[in-house]
């Protein structure tokens, strides 16, 4: 390109006027810069990275390249290198890509492996002195195991696993809503008077109904239910098809009542009620 230090220029040769090429680096006619970019446009030869034997216009030869001469990218390649900056003393990056540290029980577990076989070393014919050496210095002693005895179901908070009977029978007095689905599940009945009121209150009335009333210790929440049912197996529990649970009080049907469904479970939403038995 043109430029006001090149126009200055005054000096002409047989071949035509001199110009400056490369950013004003170098100097000669247009004719001799053609036959320096022939012979390779650089001071060195980008081959062997050697100028040792490049002796023909040097002049118009510059040593700016794409590679230097050991071998490194220059800014004519893709702009100027990237700026190098002091690393960081957080060492925020090493963090990142370090693995954790271990658990201190992969170092003890190591540690006693180490005091284990220097005690078989030394006790390798007397295992009454490897016990001791080991019981005695080498290891801590064991603490006591804390147990944690369960007096409630998890399933079932209101069965006391001591005293189911009367856990329930407490539980069912002091929630309306449990007497009421005990009322609506019960099966056995005692009534002297088969008709549809004797048959729900013969549990409360009836001697026999009072006795096995407070002795009923189990709830349905804390039953595991089989649901392996099927129409053409003919094990359906609450039909009284299965003759293993036939006689079982959890699937038997409730007594009659004008308020009682025909099975112990919600026919809406699927769900088992909460009853004793």
């Amino acid at each position: 390109m043109a430029s006001k230090r090149n126009d200055d220029l005054n000096v002409r040769t047989v071949e035509g006027s001199v110009n400056y090429y490369v950013g004003h680096k170098c100097k000669g006619t247009a004719a001799d810069r053609g036959l320096a970019e022939r012979l390779g446009g650089h001071s060195y030869n980008i081959l062997s990275n050697s100028d040792q034997h490049e002796v023909y216009l040097r002049h118009l030869r510059q040593p700016d390249h794409i590679v230097d001469d050991k071998g490194r990218h220059t800014r004519e390649f893709m702009g100027a290198r990237r700026r190098k900056f002091a690393g960081d003393e957080r060492g925020l990056m090493a963090e990142t890509m370090r693995a954790p540290e271990p658990h201190p029980r992969e170092a003890a577990r190591a540690q006693r492996r180490v005091e284990t076989q220097v005690a078989q070393i030394e006790n390798s014919s007397n295992y009454a002195g490897f016990q001791h050496r080991t019981q005695g210095t080498f290891f801590q002693p064991h603490p006591e195991k804390r147990y944690q005895v369960m007096s409630h179901a998890k399933s079932a908070p209101s069965l006391s696993l001591f005293a189911p009977e009367a856990s329930l029978s407490r539980a069912m007095r002091e929630d309306v809503r449990k007497e009421v689905s005990q009322r609506q599940t019960e099966s056995a009945n005692f009534a002297p008077r088969k008709a549809g009121s004797t048959y729900v209150t013969s549990m409360d009335s009836h001697p026999v109904g009072m006795a096995m009333h407070s002795n009923q210790r189990h709830c349905s929440v804390n039953r595991i239910e089989n649901s392996d049912i099927g129409v053409t197996r003919k094990n359906g529990h609450f039909s009284s098809q299965d003759k293993l649970t036939r006689a079982d009080p959890f699937y038997m049907r409730p007594c009659l009542g004008v308020t009682n469904n025909s099975v112990k479970y919600d026919i809406v939403s699927n769900e088992r009620k909460w009853f004793k038995y």
